[in-house]
């Protein structure tokens, strides 16, 4: 940074940070919806925050080691919190609400097992439990929106609350597991489900 612009460091950081905030993010999901668009507009602001950080910790100490180092940390606290922490944890909390009993007095539970089986039941509550990111025990439309996402189904936010009234029959506003079997069960998939909403 030192050389560009005829010395000018900041015009070197501010350039450097853009740079690595436009790296950072992915340019077309700017264009995908509006709600897309602000959330890489958020993505971009903070990636602009975290460059800034890195070109001032460059500025500072005049070493470029010290922010490539401070990234690489970043990365590594970043990526352990979200995949080995957080998704791990998901996972367990899924597996093991999976794995509890069915309740005989169930009737949505029990007449799905009749239809479809236990195995099938056994997945589809493993996949709502995935879904349960604040591990209530129900499904919010933004919930519902990020794990579909994260399933590669890409919802407005309009249509996932179309999705979400469509499953949510006792309007309370979140979808338990049982109005979840109701919604997927007779499609056999959340894909279906989703698609035919």
């Amino acid at each position: 940074a030192n050389n560009f612009g005829d010395g000018d460091v900041l015009v070197g950081a501010i350039l450097s940070t853009l740079l690595f905030a436009a790296l950072h993010t992915n340019p077309l999901g700017f264009f995908k919806s509006p709600e897309a668009f602000v959330d890489n507009f958020t993505l971009l602001i903070l990636q602009i925050i975290n460059g800034s950080i890195f070109a001032l910790l460059y500025i500072s100490t005049g070493n470029l080691a010290v922010p490539i180092i401070a990234h690489a940390v970043y990365d590594f606290y970043t990526f352990y919190k979200t995949h080995l922490v957080d998704v791990a944890g998901q996972m367990e909390y899924a597996e093991r609400e999976a794995l509890m009993p069915i309740c005989s007095s169930n009737r949505v539970e029990n007449a799905w097992i009749q239809k479809r089986g236990e195995d099938w039941l056994r997945e589809a509550r493993e996949s709502f439990y995935l879904m349960d990111t604040d591990r209530d025990g129900l499904l919010s439309r933004k919930e519902l929106r990020i794990s579909l996402y994260s399933y590669g189904v890409y919802l407005s936010r309009d249509e996932s609350e179309k999705v979400k009234r469509s499953a949510d029959t006792d309007d309370s506003g979140s979808i338990d597991f049982d109005e979840y079997l109701e919604f997927v069960g007779p499609t056999g998939s959340r894909y279906k489900a989703v698609r035919y909403t």
